[in-house]
């Protein structure tokens, strides 16, 4: 092979090495800004939202309402089913229900969009009954 040829594809292979450690950096930092806006939301989560969701579920015990308050992990599963990390207040008519039986209560859910790098807000009314309205927003709010 010509030495002119194995120069041109010696400069094409250390092109591609190049663009390939590029595409790896930008991943690696990508990955790191979820991770931090991840924390953040937690932060959050624990600071400002849970403390305000465990008083008001006293408030609703005491007057007879069943209340959950759940975070919940990033969970991926094997069939490609993906929930983002939230923490949810669950609202029963029942100071005695089972939230673990029925997932299909009126709540509200503070939601970490990592791709979007906002707080989506989910609202739900809507009782076993079918009474209610159910509504999602995405927020510019930032942990």
């Amino acid at each position: 092979m010509k030495e002119e040829n194995i120069n041109k594809l010696n400069s094409l292979f250390s092109n591609l090495k190049t663009e390939e450690q590029k595409l790896k950096e930008s991943l690696e930092k990508k990955k790191s800004e979820e991770d931090l806006f991840i924390e953040g939301f937690k932060t959050v989560c624990k600071n400002l939202i849970e403390p305000k969701m465990q008083e008001f579920r006293r408030m609703l015990r005491e007057n007879g309402f069943g209340c959950k308050v759940a975070f919940n992990e990033e969970n991926k599963n094997g069939l490609g089913f993906n929930s983002q990390t939230n923490i949810k207040l669950q609202i029963s008519r029942n100071i005695d229900s089972n939230f673990y039986a029925n997932d299909k209560f009126p709540h509200i859910m503070f939601v970490a969009d990592k791709n979007l790098k906002r707080i989506g807000i989910h609202q739900d009314t809507i009782f076993q009954n079918g009474i209610g309205n159910c509504r999602y927003e995405g927020t510019n709010l930032h942990p």
